[in-house]
């Protein structure tokens, strides 16, 4: 068995990023861009009423935004966030979670312990774990 092989075993919890960078439902893609530049990450996990809901991404806001002109200033997160939001369990594997991605068709997997948010893990960290 090779290194990779048991990194697919890792938990996903080795490679999370903890706490997750997150935004309220009624936050401006404005800011929630700022969050994501100051960051440097592609995507902010979306929380209303201490749930969380879904995910704005780089790519929703230029597809919502950009390309339909809209007003990043007047425009909230609850009007552009991909959901539903998929998640996965702190103690499941690298395995599990690029099966749970590929079966969404998502690049990105809220991390969860006992039902709430602790981290969120994308297929780049994922898969760099492996190398």
């Amino acid at each position: 068995m090779g290194s990779a092989y048991l990194g697919l075993r890792a938990s996903v919890e080795t490679v999370m990023r903890s706490p997750p960078v997150t935004a309220l439902f009624s936050d401006t893609v404005a800011s929630i861009a700022e969050k994501m530049f100051t960051n440097n990450i592609g995507a902010v996990i979306v929380i209303s009423g201490g749930v969380p809901t879904g995910v704005v991404t780089e790519r929703d806001i230029v597809k919502s935004v950009v390309r339909g002109r809209k007003d990043p200033t007047k425009t909230r997160a609850q009007d552009i966030m991909s959901t539903p939001l998929i998640t996965i369990e702190a103690n499941k594997t690298i395995r599990d979670a690029l099966e749970l991605m590929r079966d969404h068709k998502v690049r990105r997997l809220a991390v969860t312990r006992n039902g709430r948010l602790v981290g969120i893990v994308t297929e780049r960290r994922l898969l760099d774990s492996l190398l």
